[in-house]
């Protein structure tokens, strides 16, 4: 019975696993006519507007120049209406380009990532031509669009040495000041504090902000890294959502209700998001949008944000880097959640576990000066260790087990009353001091490693830490295998594993077939997934060898002779 209740699990984890893969859910609707005409949907409605889908543009070199610098170019077209004077701030770990057409920043560089797609170069989140942000004000007698407004720029620096633009215009009778602060301390890196100021509006007002409608691929694999682009968002009161690009049909509206603390678009490995801090006014909801196809990759959409104006500011933050896992905790507000871990369903249970794993192979990566690939098979010897025990104790019980069987066999056949029988095989029990339930439990040292398992699966998905680590004949443990040589000994640890467990057993066809077929189906779900994965669960096999066969030549002492 334990042996059938271990297959079915695991065949719904693989099934679950595959189906999530190939057939990603929609994502659900909220219902838009549950939102009162007065409200910031309302007037948010009539700001509507489609943006255009950026061209693939050449990653920005960093600059070797001074650290602030001025040019004036002339743009034509409907991104830039007039000629632009950009503003260039460098900072330890980035290089940030302002416009003072629609205050806003044009181009973000991560000057510790290279481009792995074919343009080369830093990563660089802007998109040649389009802003990362774009602003429209909403009032009860008006909509205000700055995308094409020119403003004037004030640059100071702070008490704390920090970089201060503030751009400044008047459009249809409003004032408007937008303050970017850029601080030079590296642990505040990829942050930007964002302050506003409105005059002369009426209330209630509303700052719509739009995020960017794509992010430069950044991989070798670029349809890989397109099919990973998508929305995240954060409920107050509610776990952190994400809706991929390839979810939304080309022209879809998407309407998610606040309040939310932040929202942010991402691909695999960078993300940009506007943040509301604490003491803040948090976005009120935001409206995504399905772009335009020209493959079946959807590489374009647009995400619109509500953010009230009260007592005529606002404010948030900007984080525009990797998706550095301790960096995201330190922005506060669950940001770190950018990357939900877990489909939604399994959200609550997966992404506690993988935030732990994440911050112990962090720590050990950093306190033993080791690369992350000999952290992974630390990481699977001591999961092993640590249910040496475990492993013993089920093992004795069933030993004890193998030993009632004839006794419960004769309660059986002696007793055909169900409660006499009943009462019978629970005496059999008490007697031999065994618990009824120590069959099933015989099933939990292989259950237990299952939720690390899980949990790596996602975090090798977009966990920077592991990009282009690497370990061996590997180049990067963060892709698969190129020669498919730690799938098949993955495959291989998990045979010998099972065949080891089955010596000196009472035969058994259904645990024999299982031997056969698990490490089959495991090298089959794990051949094209990170090397990093299969290079833990083979540590991990492998380090269970010796107790396994401990194991067996105990069961084969305690074997009647015969």
């Amino acid at each position: 019975m334990d042996k059938r209740f271990f297959l079915a699990l695991f065949l719904s984890l693989i099934a679950i696993a595959v189906s999530q893969l190939l057939f990603p859910g929609k994502p659900q609707v909220p219902n838009q006519g549950a939102v009162g005409k007065d409200s910031a949907s309302a007037l948010a409605s009539t700001a509507s507007s489609t943006q255009s889908s950026p061209t693939q543009a050449t990653a920005v070199q960093a600059p070797a120049s001074a650290t602030v610098q001025r040019q004036a170019t002339g743009t034509t077209g409907a991104q830039l209406s007039a000629a632009a004077e950009t503003t260039t701030i460098v900072t330890p770990k980035a290089i940030y380009k302002f416009s003072n057409v629609g205050g806003t920043p044009v181009s973000i560089v991560n000057r510790d990532y290279k481009n792995r797609s074919a343009s080369g170069g830093f990563v660089d989140l802007g998109a040649a031509g389009f802003p990362l942000l774009g602003y429209k004000l909403i009032t009860p007698t008006d909509t205000v669009d700055l995308a094409h407004a020119p403003f004037t720029l004030v640059r100071t620096k702070d008490a704390n040495g920090d970089e201060v633009l503030t751009y400044n215009t008047t459009a249809k009778n409003l004032g408007v000041s937008i303050s970017y602060r850029i601080s030079q301390d590296t642990a505040a890196s990829y942050a930007v504090r964002v302050d506003g100021r409105v005059t002369g509006a009426q209330s209630p007002a509303y700052l719509i902000s739009s995020l960017p409608t794509t992010l430069r691929p950044t991989e070798a694999d670029t349809v890989g890294d397109h099919r990973t682009l998508a929305y995240s968002f954060k409920p107050t009161r509610d776990h952190a959502r994400s809706v991929l690009f390839g979810s939304l049909d080309p022209g879809e509206k998407t309407l998610e209700s606040g309040p939310l603390n932040w929202v942010a678009i991402k691909n695999k490995y960078f993300v940009f998001g506007i943040i509301a801090p604490p003491k803040a006014t948090p976005f009120s909801e935001v409206t995504l949008e399905g772009g335009p196809r020209t493959s079946k990759t959807a590489t374009t959409a647009s995400a619109n944000v509500v953010q009230e104006i009260r007592d005529g500011v606002f404010s948030f933050e900007i984080y525009a880097g990797p998706q550095e896992s301790q960096r995201l905790m330190r922005m506060g507000q669950d940001f770190d959640h950018v990357n939900p871990y877990g489909w939604r369903f399994l959200q609550g249970v997966v992404h506690p576990i993988a935030s732990k794993v994440i911050q112990a192979l962090l720590w050990m990566h950093n306190r033993l000066n080791l690369s992350y690939g000999w952290v992974l098979v630390i990481l699977g010897v001591l999961v092993r260790l640590a249910l040496w025990p475990l492993n013993q104790s089920t093992m004795r019980s069933s030993l004890k087990m193998q030993e009632l069987q004839p006794k419960l066999a004769a309660a059986q056949k002696k007793y055909k009353d169900p409660t006499q029988q009943r009462e019978a095989i629970m005496k059999v029990y008490h007697d031999a001091g065994v618990s009824p339930f120590a069959g099933l439990t015989g099933c939990l040292p292989a259950l237990l490693p299952m939720p690390i398992l899980f949990a790596l699966f996602f975090v090798f998905q977009n966990t920077i830490e592991f990009r282009g680590v690497p370990f061996m004949w590997l180049h990067d443990i963060s892709i698969k295998d190129p020669l498919y040589i730690l799938p098949l000994l993955m495959g291989a640890s998990m045979y010998v594993l099972s065949w080891i467990g089955m010596r000196n057993a009472p035969p058994n066809p259904q645990a024999k077939m299982m031997g056969y077929m698990f490490p089959v189906m495991m090298t089959v779900v794990l051949l094209n997934m990170a090397s990093g994965l299969n290079l833990y669960y083979t540590a991990q096999n492998i380090a269970a060898l010796p107790q396994q066969w401990l194991l067996a030549r105990e069961r084969a002492k305690a074997r009647p002779a015969g």
